[in-house]
């Protein structure tokens, strides 16, 4: 290994600081590795440096480990060592959309079965649609939906509908999906089975068969499998709520709101349009709640990977507080139902002025119990 060479970090990894832990967070390949908090600390003040002023930083026993942590970086990717040195320009973190909405939940029902509602979401540029058919519809109805998409700006299309026996026959959908090219995927509810179904490996469709009752209060669960890791994502975390902002959703009785399982409305799309909706005061307001202003979220190293929901919180009265359905507890690295997992108030304490703070002692002597001498 040549000391004389320069270190660099690629600008699609990212160093995200945990409370217990870091990670680097790998935007370009949609992958992250862990890393120990020391290097976190250390990798901006070695990028740009030579392998020899970068060692340095490191005292004492770490600074035996400086070679492996090189090759582990190098391994990952991570990392480019050059011979000379190279101006590496940083990669823009603003959050920047031609949109004011990009993204829409619309519950269709008889009492808003109206085209002027698709209408509005296509005239705003809404890139990301999800339908959610209140009731029995016919295969005929249901083309007529995804037909109005026809020509628009509209990217991907979700919809979510009660079962039918002609769901069950996977050419249906690959007709479906031949036919209507924005249509992305679909989920089947009261089915007879639970399982998912790909229909189209190529385009990465798929239908989900739910062997139940589903409604929009079901969402705002926090699961590895829902982590999100790409460049777009990670910069509207920086300063975004990544579940709400630029979403407007219509709900069963055609009330604009921030998510259709929140009380307050904006108005009805009978009178209100949808940009009129969104400029009332408030409804802006939690498009930048971001996860460094939440309780616990901000010290979770998942933070830039994770969504969150405002409408289903711990404390009601408290919109920084944590997502109500999170299974993670970051102060000791475990998920819900792994070996040795307690629940985060087990942490720290709660309280309306503060929020949530974490006891350094009593998530020490729990790390100890879990992790042992490794952890020390």
């Amino acid at each position: 290994m040549n000391e004389q060479n320069y270190l660099y970090l690629y600008p699609h990894c990212h160093i995200v600081k945990g409370y217990n832990r870091s990670l680097l967070q790998d935007t370009f390949r949609g992958s992250y590795f862990f890393i120990p908090d020391l290097l976190a600390t250390m990798l901006p003040k070695m990028h740009g440096a030579t392998l020899l002023d970068s060692k340095m930083l490191f005292t004492g026993n770490s600074h035996n480990y400086f070679e492996e942590y090189v090759i582990f970086l190098q391994e990952k990717e991570a990392v480019n060592l050059s011979e000379i040195s190279l101006d590496y320009q940083k990669l823009p973190l603003d959050f920047q959309y031609p949109a004011i909405i990009t993204n829409s939940i619309f519950i269709y029902d008889k009492r808003n079965e109206n085209q002027q509602t698709i209408t509005e979401l296509i005239k705003n540029r809404c890139e990301h649609i999800q339908i959610f058919v209140n009731q029995k519809i016919t295969s005929k109805k249901l083309k007529t939906i995804l037909s109005l998409f026809e020509d628009s700006l509209v990217e991907t299309i979700e919809i979510v509908v009660s079962f039918q026996k002609p769901f069950l026959n996977i050419q249906y959908w690959q007709k479906l999906y031949d036919q209507y090219r924005r249509l992305q995927s679909a989920v089947v509810y009261n089915a007879p089975k639970t399982e998912k179904i790909s229909v189209d490996c190529l385009n990465y469709n798929w239908v989900l068969f739910i062997n139940e009752p589903v409604s929009y209060n079901d969402c705002g669960a926090i699961h590895p499998l829902h982590l999100t890791n790409n460049l777009l994502f990670f910069t509207e975390s920086q300063q975004h709520n990544t579940c709400l902002n630029r979403k407007v959703c219509i709900d069963a009785g055609g009330n604009i709101k921030n998510c259709p399982a929140m009380e307050r409305s904006f108005g009805n799309i009978k009178d209100t349009t949808l940009q009129e909706a969104i400029e009332k005061e408030g409804f802006k307001d939690l498009w930048f709640i971001n996860k460094d202003k939440i309780d616990v979220c901000k010290d979770c190293e998942f933070r830039y990977m994770c969504t969150d929901c405002r409408c289903f919180i711990k404390d009601p009265e408290n919109i920084y507080s944590q997502p109500a359905k999170c299974g993670y507890n970051p102060y000791i690295c475990k998920w819900a139902g792994q070996e040795g997992y307690v629940p985060v108030e087990e942490c720290g304490n709660y309280s309306r002025e503060t929020g949530f703070v974490p006891d350094a002692a009593k998530i020490k002597e729990l790390n100890q119990q879990i992790w042992g001498e490794e952890n020390e």
